[in-house]
């Protein structure tokens, strides 16, 4: 679809007829709503719909001065686990890599309404020819879990004469897709039962413990994303109380809306604490058995919710007072001393012969 957009787009720019026209001075009342409402923004005088058939992503503006046409092509995607600004930008200008007269040009951070985002600036030849350049923009912002992207361009000549005309489009620019489920529950979440905290931010990105990713609300489920997969949950909110549950939780999460901002503090000094002594969310992720007499490394999974899979072994873990506590989907029970050395995890007790290492993955 993308590049159905850029020939469009290539098309446009290059008809550009002889005789000079004069720009079109006509003016939106209203900020325009797409009609699958994922944003809306204000038009400039003189903007107007210019719709690419086959064009399900987004929706294409345009406007003529001087007979030179300026396009704004707005497209909206759903963010992947993880996906960065970078990520977004690199796949927008990936179809204007084998463009003749490609040049980079430049990256900088930028606003985009209310939300931040990054531009990226980039020309190209039109038809391949040097004396005639294309000047391109892409800006990219992530917004309750979908990339909305931005693709303006002209004839680098005229560019300044678009310059207010864009600066105000992008000022207005408010994204509307997944904003009615995602932003009540975007807010730094406390855990009443003393785990991990969880961030949920409006962009699309959480994080929990040593955990991030990406996460959407449906209105009745929340999806918390990582590379190495998806956890679902149902959830309640009621005022400021966010109640996780699922079949794999040993029980509910519940956590508690912050009304502050939190700060990082710098930690008090080491002597405080006991020399080897491991926190719940220092247990939080992926581990490998090192020193393993076998052909494939045995690995533990402790996921922040309390479930675990460590090798063939799949269940609930929980850990209090330096022991590790294992209850497989069988009901087995087996619990194990656990210490941090030298950024390794150590096992003991339990079925162990000896003590297990691991080191984080």
């Amino acid at each position: 679809m993308r590049v159905l957009v850029w020939v469009f787009l290539v098309v446009s720019l290059c008809a550009v007829p002889a005789a000079a026209q004069g720009s079109s001075s006509g003016r939106a009342k209203g900020p325009y709503v797409d009609t699958k409402k994922r944003f809306e923004m204000e038009l400039a005088g003189g903007w107007e719909l210019s719709p690419l058939p086959g064009d399900t992503q987004g929706m294409n503006f345009r406007k003529k001065i001087d007979a030179v046409p300026g396009l704004l092509h707005v497209s909206v995607d759903a963010l992947l686990p993880g996906q960065t600004l970078k990520q977004t930008l690199d796949a927008a200008e990936a179809p204007l890599r084998a463009e003749i007269g490609f040049n980079p040009g430049t990256e900088v951070p930028v606003a985009i309404g209310a939300f931040g985002g990054s531009r990226r600036s980039l020309s190209v030849f039109a038809s391949g020819d040097k004396n005639t350049v294309r000047s391109i923009e892409i800006y990219a912002l992530h917004a309750y879990g979908f990339a909305h992207i931005l693709h303006f361009e002209t004839l680098e000549k005229k560019r300044p004469s678009f310059t207010r005309d864009l600066d105000r489009m992008l000022a207005s620019y408010v994204p509307l897709v997944g904003k009615d489920l995602a932003a009540p529950l975007a807010a730094l979440w406390i855990n009443t039962g003393g785990g991990p905290d969880l961030t949920l931010n409006d962009s699309g990105a959480f994080s929990m413990g040593p955990l991030s990713g990406g996460w959407r609300g449906d209105g009745g489920l929340i999806e918390l994303k990582i590379s190495s997969g998806t956890e679902k949950y149902r959830y309640a909110l009621n005022g400021d109380t966010l109640t996780l549950s699922s079949p794999n939780l040993g029980g509910d999460l519940v956590f508690r809306r912050s009304t502050t901002t939190p700060t990082k503090v710098a930690a008090p000094a080491a002597a405080a604490r006991t020399p080897g002594a491991v926190t719940r969310e220092e247990l939080i992720g992926r581990w490998r058995v090192i020193d393993q007499p076998a052909t494939e490394a045995l690995k533990m999974v402790l996921a922040p919710t309390g479930s675990v899979s460590f090798g063939p072994l799949a269940g609930r873990w929980r850990f209090a007072t330096g022991r590790l506590t294992i209850t497989s989907t069988a009901g087995s029970t087996l619990t194990y001393a656990a210490s941090l050395n030298d950024g390794h995890l150590v096992l003991s007790g339990g079925d162990l012969d000896k003590d297990l290492t691991l080191e984080r993955e």
